[in-house]
């Protein structure tokens, strides 16, 4: 629930100190009460700049015109020093996440636990199951050294958080993120942090290149300080040398365009299905002269600035002028204070424990006088109480009756003895009373936890199984079909385009793989497929009639042959399921079956999803629509290699079982001919395996 009291965002850049104060408004938005902007002497990463000092200065200059005594206060590290790490988790019930998103961070943090602050956040797309986790760490001496700062200016903060998810909090709050994949880009004096961001997920990166980087250009080519470039790149806009100021910084705006497309095209390798329309820019150097004109000439794509918070009540200081200059300074603060209001989208917390536990104790401690007066009191009725029940269990044990006890009477006399003048008889009395109490207990409770251990042992199998997804993915690159000749042992261009030329296209022994899904299912035997064509008994020799633990295996892929399905089946599916029954004592392949049958044209080479078929056995069977399958074909219908058109090749999509175990040995499941009738060795090894009769 959103709290009404005010919170300060505090954002420490290189530059200056930025500093805005919210509270909820009406209507579902938030109003500016106030802001700051103190600017540093220096910039923080001068070589002559104490920066400790620096940051002391214009926190004291900032209390010295604000008070933040009766307010909450939510402060920023940097996005450099934040390691940020995201993954997929596998289909697990809510309760299990923390367990294993801590198994995941333990992987993915690369230093020892104790050393560092962590904290996760979950994210999920409307109507997908899938489950993502970011996982964002900072070594705790870090995180340590910028909150002195603060604690040396008596204020304690409620929370940190760093400033690209700030920055992603102001904008998924402000509305500017929907379905469609935005950048944020948010340009500081030393850094750029990029987060590219929908209204479900994002993703982030830090860019070594900021301000400072535009001014050591005109440092360079003009021969001057830093501070007279410093001052010579904040007035281009009205200098009469602006066309030379900006030729001289235009290497810095390539190398920040080549940042951001080396970025973009490894989110969209892994994230097949986003495409990247626009860029939001913010951060005092985003405004910059030709900056944002030359990034969407470049980029191809619309990049905006905000010009105001949308979701916010218009109030006299937003209005003012110095805030208006300033404001894409104060993005990352808007985020931070909106965190503290409990309105953002991304809640993860990176303030260490210990400092929480203190600023608590502190806002608590004027109740705890009153709190323990009350505990004196209750003290003593406590001792009234035990005092009388102990003289009603002697009264009792004397009369020859069993007496009654609570848990609480039975542990005492357990850990101290029956009270009280009793005789001995007595006495014996109230500790076989005792001692039925506390078995009655042990009873009541030796049935709970049962399930809660058995959801942990299904965990750590789980987890256990990783190792086994390299091997099952070794072994379907080995049942691909090697292609002979001049094609197969190809290296130059040359050589390639003399294969192309040796033989047709369709006459070719070639398979490629365009996608792998494995899909995780604790009782895989409920599953079985229809295929699209007749499978020899060999391909699915053991039939699965018992649940057991294993993957799905979804192979999308391309062939060129004219064989199409028959190839397909006798080339890859048949050596999938041999190789796969051999390679590891870990699993074995089963039920290779060929779900969908395409030919590939420029009219079917786009994105295309599809689910099996589900066979007769119970259960529901996983869905390709989970995992967003998409077609690795381009949509002009030429080989990617080659560059040939792909109208006549066949596109396949084959499930396969990959069973956790070894596989059964051959008695576990003998194969029938089509007749269902055993074959003419059978009654051979029947007459071995019967006993000989005696006369």
């Amino acid at each position: 629930m959103a709290t009404t009291q005010a919170v300060w965002g505090i954002d420490v850049g290189r530059c200056a100190l930025k500093a805005i104060k919210l509270r909820p408004g009406a209507d579902g938005k938030v109003e500016v009460l106030a802001f700051d902007y103190v600017e540093h002497a220096k910039i923080l990463s001068q070589p002559d700049a104490d920066r400790h000092a620096l940051i002391g200065a214009a926190l004291e200059k900032f209390l010295s015109r604000n008070d933040v005594s009766k307010d909450q206060v939510f402060v920023s590290v940097p996005g450099q020093h934040t390691l940020a790490r995201f993954t997929k988790l596998p289909p697990v019930a809510p309760k299990r996440i923390p367990d294993i998103v801590r198994y995941e961070a333990d992987q993915q943090i690369p230093f020892d636990m104790d050393e560092v602050i962590w904290d996760y956040q979950t994210f999920q797309q409307e109507g997908m199951p899938d489950l993502e986790v970011g996982i964002f760490a900072m070594k705790r001496e870090l995180i340590r050294e910028h909150l002195l700062h603060f604690e040396q200016a008596a204020i304690e903060p409620i929370g940190v958080q760093s400033g690209p998810l700030a920055v992603y909090n102001a904008a998924h709050y402000d509305g500017c993120l929907d379905e469609h994949t935005t950048i944020l880009l948010d340009i500081g004096a030393e850094n750029t942090d990029l987060i590219v961001a929908t209204k479900d997920a994002f993703w982030t990166r830090t860019v070594p290149i900021g301000g400072n980087r535009f001014t050591e250009a005109l440092v360079k080519a003009f021969k001057l300080s830093f501070p007279k470039a410093e001052n010579l790149k904040r007035t281009a806009a009205t200098s009469k040398y602006a066309r030379q100021i900006f030729q001289a910084m235009r290497p810095v705006f390539a190398d920040l365009v080549q940042e951001l497309q080396r970025s973009i095209g490894f989110y969209s390798s892994t994230h097949r299905d986003a495409q990247v329309e626009r860029v939001l820019g913010v951060g005092n150097a985003f405004q910059l002269p030709g900056l944002q004109k030359y990034l969407q000439q470049n980029l191809s794509m619309t990049v905006d600035r905000p010009e105001t918070f949308t979701n916010s009540v218009t109030t006299a200081v937003a209005n003012q002028e110095v805030f208006k200059e300033q404001f894409l300074s104060f993005f990352a603060a808007y985020g931070l204070a909106l965190q503290g209001l409990d309105l953002t989208k991304v809640t993860s917390n990176l303030l260490p424990t210990e400092i929480a536990k203190q600023v608590v104790w502190r806002k608590k401690r004027p109740t705890f006088a009153a709190a323990a007066a009350a505990l004196v009191a209750a003290g003593a009725l406590i001792w009234f109480r035990q005092t009388s029940d102990m003289s009603a269990l002697a009264a009792g044990a004397e009369s020859g009756k069993p007496p009654t006890l609570t848990l609480d009477q039975a542990k005492e006399v357990i850990a101290s003895g029956p009270r009280g003048n009793l005789s001995e008889r007595g006495k014996a009395a109230a500790v076989v009373a005792a001692g039925e109490v506390m078995k009655k207990t042990y009873t009541g409770l030796t049935g709970q936890g049962s399930d809660e251990i058995k959801e942990i042992d299904e965990l750590v199998n789980l987890q256990s199984q990783k190792t086994v997804v390299p091997e099952i993915v070794k072994v379907i690159h080995q049942a691909v079909p090697q292609a002979g000749g001049t094609l197969g042992q190809s290296s130059s261009t040359q050589d390639l385009l003399k294969a192309v030329a040796e033989g047709e296209r369709g006459q070719r022994d070639q398979v490629f793989i365009e996608h792998v899904d494995l899909i995780w299912e604790p009782e895989l035997g409920k599953y079985t497929w229809k295929s699209q064509v007749d499978m020899p008994a060999a391909i699915n020799i053991y039939d699965v009639e018992k649940a057991f633990p294993g993957f799905h295996i979804k192979i999308t892929c391309r062939t060129p042959n004219a064989g199409g399905t028959s190839y397909i089946r006798d080339k890859f599916m048949m050596p999938l399921r041999d190789k796969g029954r051999k390679a590891s004592p870990q699993f074995y392949i089963d039920q290779v079956v060929l779900i969908e049958t395409t030919k590939v044209s420029a009219a079917t080479a786009g994105p295309k999803k599809t689910g099996p078929s589900r066979g007769t056995r119970g259960g529901t069977a996983p869905t390709a629509a989970a995992t967003g399958i998409v077609s690795a074909v381009p949509a002009t219908g030429l080989d990617p290699i080659t560059l040939e058109p792909t109208t006549n090749d066949w596109r396949f999509e084959i499930w396969a079982s990959a069973i956790l175990g070894p596989v059964p040995g051959e008695g576990d499941a003998e194969p029938a001919d089509d007749s269902g009738k055993k074959k003419p060795d059978d009654k051979k090894k029947d007459d071995k395996k019967s006993p000989e009769k005696k006369p």
